[in-house]
């Protein structure tokens, strides 16, 4: 009863999507993560268009390392 009280004491935004966690979770559903991970462009094929060749050949390696990517 304790859960249902707070739950009532919500902002409706937040009831609405306790609500969908709830019956996601009911339904055997995964509840989706908070953050999504962000789309990063390929920053090695911009320097390319941008200088052509002139990039050093081991760039992608620290490139694809900063992005998380390895």
């Amino acid at each position: 009863m304790e859960l249902i009280k707070q739950v009532a004491e919500l902002p409706q935004r937040e009831r609405t999507l306790f609500e969908q966690l709830f019956h996601g979770m009911e339904n055997g559903n995964r509840a989706p993560r908070p953050g999504s991970q962000a789309n990063w462009p390929d920053f090695g094929e911009r320097l390319r268009g941008i200088y052509g060749d002139k990039i050093a050949p081991d760039s992608q390696g620290i490139i694809d390392d900063g992005r998380g990517d390895c």
